[in-house]
């Protein structure tokens, strides 16, 4: 009994690590330094109905800032906007599988290209990170008007994707793409379909 407790409190720290940590960094038109955050990327479980047939739900996410590093007090703000620029989902019509590979410490994981709305100075790159499921990998946007001047989002490290699951909003991103080409701009409220 005292094993299995002990093995249960030795294991919650791994547990605990487990997601895809990220590195955002917005530049704002006409500052010269980006405002920054790190922050890792967390499944959460799937909703249960309360109808008498219980059909399987989709799970989400939840994003934890690194408050030691980046910007101070601009964590918020970030992850407002970092939470309408994730794909946490299986492949869609817009995604293909590319040739190629990445390498995130020992792992090998394929990559994805993501189409992006004509008339967008934007790149994405997803990967793979287990079966059937792919997470945003790279995000480079650039705007020519607004207050937003770039954004930059970066996937650092897989902490371990065993908890990961296709997310409810997890093509959120295929939205705000369409959005900002739509208006030209980022978009303040209208991508915020979580």
């Amino acid at each position: 009994m005292i094993r299995l407790a002990l093995l249960l409190v030795l294991s919650l720290p791994a547990a605990a690590q487990e997601g895809l940590r990220y590195r955002m960094q917005v530049w704002m038109r006409g500052d010269s330094a980006p405002m920054e955050t790190r922050f890792r990327l967390v499944a959460t479980e799937g909703t249960t109905s309360h109808n008498r047939v219980k059909k399987p739900r989709m799970g989400g996410w939840r994003l934890e800032a690194d408050r030691t590093q980046g910007t101070p007090y601009s964590q918020a703000l970030l992850l407002g906007r970092a939470e309408r620029l994730l794909y946490l989902a299986g492949p869609s019509p817009q995604t293909h599988a590319e040739p190629i590979a990445l390498r995130f410490g020992n792992r090998s994981v394929p990559v994805w290209s993501l189409e992006v709305p004509g008339g967008l100075h934007a790149s994405t790159v997803l990967v793979e990170v287990a079966p059937g499921l792919l997470a945003l990998c790279d995000l480079s946007a650039r705007f020519e008007k607004g207050d937003l001047a770039r954004i930059e989002l970066h996937l650092e490290s897989l902490d371990g994707t065993g908890s990961l699951a296709p997310a409810e909003a997890g093509t959120v991103l295929l939205s705000t793409l369409r959005a900002w080409a739509r208006e030209g701009q980022e978009p303040e409220e209208s991508a915020s379909v979580r």
